[in-house]
């Protein structure tokens, strides 16, 4: 096994492992104080949304520049990192001084004028240390990801943060610190990822910073600073389309609707986890037909992915319509959780018709419209800021409205894509595949919610969900309703396309 399938592995185990975690916080822990829960979300969130600005596409150019570089790999590797570390320095040093000597006026301009801050009030230095911790950790994981090590950074990135975020949230809910001091653990919790990572890189070896003449071949500058600012416009669509309503919530609302929203937001992402696993496999395929103008292997790819896909997420789908409503009487906080119900079943919806529309971002991405993405995602992006503002501060429709702008907008971000496909090379993603899955994850849907069920919410859980899954199962392997999940089960994942 290759360094690449063993990172690969690796990858993914730690991945998942984290999504276990946080399933388990989500659940158990977080519902002991949603007030909390939406402070640190909202604080994180704002960060998030600030982050594709002070990345300035560095972790993008990285990694792409590399391979047109001459000499030694450690050497120029070295002169990557150095560089990208000194443009992110820069770039928040300037927001550090803009918001030391012009936060204030700003922010006592606005309240007069009406504008409600949220966070931003009390909270910018807080949320400069989140943003920078956050900044450092991406040029130092696109540093990594050079040396083809993507394991370790995902144990930092992702399962040492929830778990970090675990620890610190009991604490806090055991009376050893008060909330500045929980503020506080945050923020150290995001730098200690950064010097996991330093430490990570120091012992590889491969923590050298270098400045010199960068030998370029076949690029030029131009060409980073095109790459970079591709990279910032892309990130910026995508932070929008997909943060922006825990902002408002937070900022419009209060913390503790924020942390029942944010419930829903976990438990809906889970519906696109096995996009992962299905666009590691197209995505070569991918770049690979388009190569040599494969046109009806493309076409076939988008529809068995779409039939994955949407096959997949409809199962997850209908198991968290009907089993949700037990799972809070798990929690210790069932009423205000239940307040996010109706939200949490159009995440899902949004995530579902993104599922069903296949690797669209993909054909697009690997393919020479590449840059419509930027298009797509901006404009998904605007139009999911104006219709959850509309939705919360104008027509008062709370958690549900901010989630059904979020859906219409993801709606009608892969209709466009879809659409520009089939434009550009005569494909969709449709097939009656689609249909029959859907009629049967429906009927075991709704048998599942309307039979009378036992006492208790795990029993209830257990019989429901059997319900809808031993008929899926049966579908799937006996029928040819989805012929690539057939032969999945009966020859392997690489039978898959």
């Amino acid at each position: 096994m290759g360094i690449i399938q063993r990172q690969t592995l690796k990858n993914n185990v730690l991945a998942y492992l984290a999504v276990a975690v946080g399933a388990y916080a989500q659940v158990k822990v977080y519902p002991l104080d949603l007030e909390l829960k939406g402070h640190a979300d909202g604080l994180l969130k704002i960060a998030l949304l600030l982050f594709p600005l002070f990345t300035l596409g560095m972790s993008v150019v990285m990694v792409r520049f590399l391979p047109y570089l001459r000499g030694d790999r450690e050497q120029t590797a070295a002169q990557l990192l150095s560089r990208g570390l000194a443009v992110v320095t820069a770039g928040l040093a300037l927001l550090a001084l803009f918001n030391l000597f012009a936060g204030d006026l700003i922010v006592a301009a606005l309240q007069r004028g009406g504008w409600k801050l949220g966070k931003l009030v009390h909270y910018r230095w807080t949320i400069f240390g989140l943003l920078a911790a956050m900044v450092y950790a991406s040029v130092l994981t696109a540093h990594l990801t050079n040396f083809k090590r993507i394991a370790i950074p995902v144990l930092f990135n992702n399962l040492l943060l929830k778990l970090g975020l675990l620890v610190i949230f009991l604490f806090a809910i055991y009376g050893y610190y008060d909330r500045p001091g929980f503020t506080t653990g945050l923020v150290v919790l995001y730098f200690l990822t950064s010097l996991g990572l330093i430490a990570y890189a120091t012992y590889l070896g491969v923590f050298r910073l270098r400045w010199g003449r960068l030998p370029l071949e076949e690029k030029n500058l131009r060409d980073m600073v095109s790459l970079a600012t591709f990279g910032i416009f892309g990130s910026i669509g995508s932070v929008l389309a997909t943060h922006l309503d825990t902002i408002f919530i937070n900022t419009l609302i209060n913390d503790e609707m924020t942390g029942v929203y944010s419930f829903g937001v976990f438990v809906a992402s889970v519906i696109a986890i096995p996009f992962k696993a299905v666009n590691a496999i197209a995505s070569p395929i991918v770049a690979e037909h388009w190569k040599k103008k494969e046109i009806p292997e493309l076409r076939f790819l988008y529809q068995e992915s779409a039939m994955v896909l949407f096959a997949a997420g409809g199962f997850i789908y209908a198991g968290m319509v009907v089993c949700i409503p037990y799972l809070y009487q798990l929690t210790e906080r069932p009423d205000e959780l239940a307040l996010g119900y109706y939200a949490l079943v159009l995440l899902g919806a949004g995530q579902l018709f993104d599922q069903l529309t296949s690797i669209n971002g993909t054909l697009i991405s690997y393919t020479d419209y590449y840059r419509w993405n930027i298009v797509f995602l901006l404009g998904m992006g605007g139009i999911n800021a104006i219709l959850t503002y509309q939705a919360i501060a104008v027509y008062d429709l709370g958690l549900t409205g901010a989630a059904l702008a979020t859906m219409l907008s993801l709606c009608l971000y892969n209709l466009a894509k879809g659409i520009f496909i089939y434009w550009k090379m005569e494909i969709h993603p449709l097939s009656s595949s689609l249909l029959f899955t859907g009629l049967v994850l429906t009927a075991a849907g709704l048998l599942a919610w309307s039979i009378p069920g036992p006492q208790g919410a795990v029993l209830n859980i257990l019989l429901r969900g059997s319900i809808i899954t031993l008929p899926f199962l049966a579908f799937l392997r006996f029928t040819n309703g989805v012929p690539p999940l057939r032969r999945m089960l009966r020859k392997g994942v690489k039978a898959m396309f």
